[in-house]
């Protein structure tokens, strides 16, 4: 039977929009296979890259015990730190992948001040960061490695955007409980709109397939304190600057028998 204009019209919408909607179906499923070839492919040539690393810094552990020489030993240094950088980089493409890194654990407690020289050992211009009030505390074995990752990629993104001749800060304190942490600069600081956007990867939010390279490190942080169950949030420094505030949980931390603070 010969359908009235108006039923037609209905027909004719109701099979574009299931045209539409296949299209669009077709198209999540498109990306979502991109998405998971990206995710295995920064994986892949992260644990490859990491494992050339282990077996470099090794090489370079030997060396160093058995060189002599103030000068190549100070060259050995120096390379040690590229290698140690580089295994972060590395480590940071598994985190983006969403894979656990294999295990850097250390067994028992850790002094946080332990955790801190780790995370600068981890940044290229570690001799502007200064350890200047860490109350002391003991951090879990298994919560090591990623937490001082976390404190590297806060404390290389305050060196960046800190002038040259300006030092970035770590402080540390118990409150409560918890235990919270801030890398403090005094560079050229955010727009609110900016903090804002920062805050929300820092949260878990978004996608680091679809976000610009600049905001990769958050996304590394967001990343490792949801696997942590600690949370990061950036504020305005006092004056100009971005400070970063890290609260740990409870779960991670150990009140140590000793309260004295650490100083660098």
């Amino acid at each position: 039977p010969q359908l009235p204009g108006t039923a037609r019209e209905i027909t004719r919408l109701a099979a574009a929009l299931r045209n539409v909607e296949n299209t669009a179906v077709g198209l999540a499923a498109e990306q979502a296979v991109l998405r998971r070839n990206s995710t295995e492919s920064l994986a892949s040539l992260g644990r490859r890259n990491q494992a050339l690393l282990r077996r470099q810094l090794g090489l370079i552990t030997t060396l160093e015990s058995q060189e002599l020489d103030p000068d190549a030993l100070a060259e050995l240094f120096e390379l040690d730190h590229l290698a140690t950088r580089m295994r972060r980089n590395a480590e940071s493409l598994l985190v983006l992948a969403g894979e656990e890194a294999p295990a850097r654990s250390w067994p028992g407690m850790v002094t946080v001040a332990e955790v801190v020289q780790s995370a600068v050992a981890e940044v290229e211009q570690y001799r502007r960061v200064a350890a200047v009030d860490v109350e002391a505390c003991r951090i879990r074995g298994h919560a090591v490695a990623e937490l001082s990752h976390l404190l590297a990629e806060l404390v290389e993104n305050a060196l960046m955007f800190s002038p040259p001749g300006q030092p970035v800060e770590i402080y540390g304190w118990r409150d409560g409980a918890e235990y919270c942490m801030a890398v403090v600069d005094r560079g050229i600081g955010m727009t609110l709109e900016r903090m804002a956007e920062a805050n929300a990867l820092l949260s878990g939010s978004g996608s680091f397939l679809t976000a610009p390279t600049r905001f990769l490190g958050h996304h590394v942080v967001g990343a490792l304190a949801s696997r942590l169950g600690a949370h990061v949030e950036l504020r305005p420094t006092a004056g100009s600057g971005v400070t970063a505030y890290v609260a740990l949980p409870a779960a991670l931390v150990q009140e140590p028998s000793s309260t004295a603070a650490v100083s660098g």
